[in-house]
């Protein structure tokens, strides 16, 4: 399926934080429409110039809203030109975006417990799920961050609003537990809790690789938000193909991950890890 191109904005630049050494910066833009009709897990495609250079658009998951104030936030990492061009964006610049695009995270009425796991910047979606799940329910939840060193948990700060369990990682034993965010929670799935929790997580391919085969190992729901580079956001470039299978008759097909997913049923999308 083919969508039509979703409505445009003009969004105001209300700031541009940058949050720790490694460049990794999170913008808040005013945008009441985005704000207000946008779910955990989708995103938005950001027009980072108005020169025509970079040409593609870049697509950031929704971190946080605020829907009575009108304001969304995005997280992100100077990795080329374009974020380069981001990490100059004053307050009151006037950055065209359009969204809210995609499918999120599906949160079911009723849950007791939910695990969000973060690997790197797939920290991204998951403070806005947070904000979702505690409004939607009274389930338990912990947040599993991982990321490669010290300077990286900048990035768990964005969860100090909610009171939840948090469980840092760093690969270099910086700080938190030493090693894979996967560790812990092996150990905290292995414990059998009384009411099994749901997974949700985001992160690159190999990391969602691993959760996947965690999900299935710990025979509990997953969801996983697929990190992929989309050139237009809404269908019409095909250029973001992920591959599926059918979990109950086995039937192999594509599905675009912009309009698709980019959340999926951890039990349906095929990886390579």
């Amino acid at each position: 399926m083919i969508c039509s191109p979703p409505k445009s904005h003009d969004c105001i630049v209300l700031s541009n934080k940058r949050l720790s050494e490694n460049s990794i910066y999170l913008t808040r833009l005013h945008c009441p429409d985005i704000a207000q009709n946008s779910s955990s897990g989708q995103f938005v495609n950001i027009k980072v110039s108005n020169e025509l250079s970079p040409l593609l658009r870049r697509p950031f998951s929704i971190c946080k809203v605020d829907k009575a104030e009108g304001w969304f936030e995005v997280l992100w990492q100077i990795v080329g030109r374009g974020t380069t061009l981001m990490a100059g964006y004053k307050v009151d610049d006037v950055i065209n975006i359009i969204g809210p695009l995609g499918h999120g995270f599906h949160i079911k009425s009723g849950i007791e417990s939910a695990i969000l796991v973060g690997g790197g910047l797939g920290i991204a979606p998951l403070p806005f799920l947070c904000q979702d799940i505690l409004e939607k329910s009274s389930a338990n939840i912990a947040v599993y961050v991982g990321v490669r060193t010290k300077a990286d948990l900048a990035m768990a700060e964005l969860f100090n609003d909610f009171d939840i369990n948090i469980i840092q990682c760093t690969e270099d034993g910086s700080a938190g537990i030493q090693g894979y965010v996967t560790k812990p929670l092996i150990e905290k799935l292995a414990s059998k809790s009384s009411v099994p929790p749901v997974l949700f997580s985001c992160g690159p391919e190999v990391f969602l690789k691993r959760m996947v085969d965690i999900s299935s190992e710990f025979d509990v729901e997953g969801q996983i938000s697929v990190e992929s580079v989309m050139g237009c956001g809404f269908g019409i470039c095909v250029g973001c193909p992920v591959e599926v299978q059918d979990y109950a008759e086995g039937e192999r097909k594509y599905k675009l991950t912009c309009i698709d997913g980019p959340v999926f049923d951890s039990r349906e999308v095929l990886l390579v890890g």
